[in-house]
């Protein structure tokens, strides 16, 4: 399987050696930055399951601190914890996982720049390694300049990656040790370690920046939305008290209308009345005569 891939990367590595007019250095490049796009995915799936981790840190500790004499129920609340914050712990090792054997493949061609050369010349092209300040890319750095280099990236994406303080001796075991090993190693191999580490540490700062944005666009929508509750319940406090206000008006000119028609009422009986005791008046004359 790892053959099989790297004969792919070979193909790929042979079209960018010809795009890039015969540089073998500017071709690796190339090869390096398709590979972050293509594992750019799981690169940001790795980063934001490191960046939850890292946020639950504070609580982990205070678990542990807790139920330090319980390591059993130390690690059932801990995982109770991760799982209502929808943390795997294993979520930063997954994708490395999946991306492992393409650096197996890419560290298997490179290792042997044979493989690219014979592929150049199969397609009519000459097989160049030289590159910046006449460095051989199929030999070793002899100034050890590139080791150096990528050790140092290696260190800073280390130190952006790592969130668990108990791993805190591979910050610095992990870069020395790519650097003992890359001064045996062909340079076109340390130049693909090292353009590899400076776009996994801007694919990071991408990350984080898109992420502050996304989070900005969403606290804007959320206190925009408060706004507006705010403006419709003053609109709604101000139509209820014009609502209390017409109420209040109503009441008063119902209570006059009462006040007067009772008035109005008796002035129209007491002439009924009168002319009640005139026809009894008039009733009893007769009887008289």
């Amino acid at each position: 399987m790892i053959e099989t891939l790297a004969g792919y990367v070979n193909i790929l590595l042979s079209y960018f050696y010809i795009v890039a007019g015969s540089n073998y250095g500017i071709a690796i490049i190339m090869l390096s930055a398709v590979v972050n796009i293509i594992t750019f995915p799981l690169t940001r799936k790795q980063i934001q399951s490191s960046k939850k981790l890292q946020d639950i840190q504070p609580e982990l500790k205070k678990l542990q601190e807790k139920y330090k004499h319980d390591k059993e129920k130390y690690n059932k609340v801990t995982m109770e914890y991760m799982k209502e914050n929808k943390v795997n712990p294993l979520g930063g090792c997954l994708p490395l996982i999946v991306q492992f054997p393409i650096i197996i493949a890419v560290f298997h061609l490179l290792r042997d720049p044979s493989l690219i050369a014979q592929r150049v010349e199969m397609l009519g092209y000459e097989f160049s390694s030289s590159f910046l300040f006449g460095l051989d890319l199929v030999e070793p750095d002899p100034i050890y300049l590139l080791p150096i280099m990528a050790a140092a990236a290696t260190f800073f994406h280390q130190r952006m990656v790592l969130t668990d303080p108990k791993q805190k001796m591979m910050l610095y075991i992990f870069p020395v040790m790519i650097m003992v090993i890359s001064v045996s190693f062909p340079s076109g191999l340390v130049l693909y370690w090292l353009t590899n580490s400076i776009f996994s540490i801007g694919n990071h700062f991408l990350m984080k920046s898109s992420d502050g944005k996304l989070k900005e666009i969403k606290d804007n929508v959320k206190n925009g939305h408060q706004e507006n509750n705010g403006k419709a319940d003053v609109e709604d406090s101000k139509v209820r008290e014009n609502a209390d206000e017409e109420k209040a008006i109503n009441s008063k000119r119902k209570i006059k209308k009462d006040i007067a028609t009772p008035k109005k009422i008796k002035a129209a009986d007491g002439p009924k009345i009168k002319r009640k005791s005139t026809k009894g008046k008039k009733k009893g004359a007769g009887k008289d005569r």
